[in-house]
């Protein structure tokens, strides 16, 4: 089987996987690394993956597949290439940091909090953390705020000698808070400074916008997201101070991109501009169902960068706390007002009729049921529910017009051509969508 045959067959039963991923995935299998660390692919997509390649494989008890004899040959005559998971992975830390802070991290001998959703990151990682900062110009001479610490980002800053004027480390766990201050004083740092810190309460006024730059790894849901985004903001003055950056760390999976989606949405409503993205930057010690990692969002404050007042105390901000919020599905809304349509086929159920169910088939829209309702005036509305929520259309033929109003609870399939679709099925130009946030 060539290599072309062998990738189509894999993807028909990997669906979100690429070419190029899935040719990465086998190279890693051959070369007998590990999927997880490798690749920072989630957990589940990685047993669809094993799945899809059992034949080849031998039964272990082990998470990491093992090919069989087999597998081994059948691979070896793809010449398979690597793939590149993360840009960041381009960047190479010293290995005498590496392990200078590898023998400090293992003196901290706590576990990592499940209720405040540590998940530490491997030493490479905290050093990279502190070396991209560094490579972006945003450390030295700089004021620091580290929003969450138990990567010890400031040890790592320290030991890579980045000369930044001041650095605070806000964290709400009070023993690693302690440790912090005891390594600094005894490497005789004296411009580190530690503040307990629940991002739920009001931020002083004495940190508001005392900050040239902000780091923070948040909890993995929307709230905690918005929330730690909004006190970095605060921390660098938001709009008033435009030009300053947040470095921000995000992971989830690629099975349910629409929740990426929703950080999009939170960056947009800040005025908030990526200068640059990562994928897969951060990699850490547990957290497989987000495949170990995270996304590296290098933000940058605007004239319009808004900073939003008010944020409740008792928000649930944690991944164990907010798990019905955080399943809440992903909501597309698009309310459409169309013009120009002739008398006759809106006055025609059955011509609107044809035409909406090919407007469905066009966005992958599958109706479970239908419901028309005539009006005096020759005016429907139809009512179609959705599998993934509904779909309403009313029609004014006095006006030559009608109203669309979808909403579907996963993105809904094409999206920029949906104004296209509705103006050739109805043969108008006169097309007026608004996206709804």
């Amino acid at each position: 089987m060539d290599k072309k045959t062998f990738l189509e067959k894999l993807k028909r039963a990997n669906l979100g996987l690429s070419d190029g991923e899935l040719e990465g995935l086998l190279f890693i299998l051959l070369s007998g690394g590990s999927l997880i660390k490798a690749s920072g692919l989630p957990k589940e997509t990685l047993r669809v993956f094993k799945k899809s390649m059992s034949m080849y494989l031998e039964e272990t008890d082990g998470d990491d597949p093992v090919l069989n004899g087999e597998g081994k040959e059948e691979l070896r005559r793809l010449m398979l290439r690597p793939y590149l998971w993360s840009f960041g992975d381009l960047m190479k830390c010293d290995k005498r940091i590496v392990e200078k802070f590898t023998v400090i991290r293992e003196e901290y001998k706590k576990r990592a909090s499940r209720e405040l959703d540590q998940f530490y990151a491997l030493p490479e990682t905290s050093v990279k953390k502190a070396q991209v900062m560094l490579a972006r110009g945003e450390v030295t001479g700089k004021n620091i705020a580290l929003i969450g610490d138990d990567d010890l980002v400031s040890i790592a800053l320290i030991l890579l000698g980045g000369g930044f004027r001041s650095l605070t480390v806000f964290d709400l766990d009070s023993d690693l808070l302690s440790f912090i201050k005891a390594k600094t004083d005894e490497m005789g740092i004296d411009n580190v400074r530690t503040v307990r810190y629940d991002c739920r309460e009001a931020l002083k006024e004495d940190y508001s916008g005392r900050f040239d730059v902000a780091l923070t790894d948040p909890p993995y849901t929307r709230y905690g997201a918005e929330l730690f985004l909004e006190r970095a903001l605060e921390m660098i003055g938001g709009g008033t101070s435009p030009g300053r950056k947040i470095f921000f760390f995000y992971g989830n999976s690629s099975k349910t991109p629409e929740k990426f989606l929703k950080i999009q949405e939170i960056l947009g409503s800040f005025d908030l501009m990526i200068d640059d993205k990562i994928n897969n930057f951060a990699h850490y010690s547990g957290a497989e169902s987000i495949g170990s990692a995270s996304s590296l969002y290098i933000l940058k404050s605007t004239p319009s960068t808004a900073i939003y007042k008010g944020i409740r105390k008792n928000r649930k901000i944690y991944t164990y706390e907010a798990g019905k919020e955080e399943r809440f599905p992903f909501v597309d809304h698009v309310v459409v007002k169309v013009f120009g349509v002739s008398t006759l086929l809106l006055e025609s159920k059955k011509k609107m009729l044809g035409l909406l169910n090919e407007f469905c088939r066009a966005h992958r829209l599958k109706v479970v049921d239908t419901k028309i309702t005539e009006f005096k005036g020759k005016g429907f509305t139809f009512v179609y529910v959705l599998s993934n929520s509904n779909l309403t259309v009313h029609t004014w033929p006095e006006h030559n017009a009608f109203h669309v109003d979808l909403i579907t609870c996963s993105p809904i399939f094409d999206k920029p051509s949906l104004p296209k679709t509705i103006s050739d099925l109805f043969s108008t130009d006169s097309v007026e969508v608004n996206f709804i946030e």
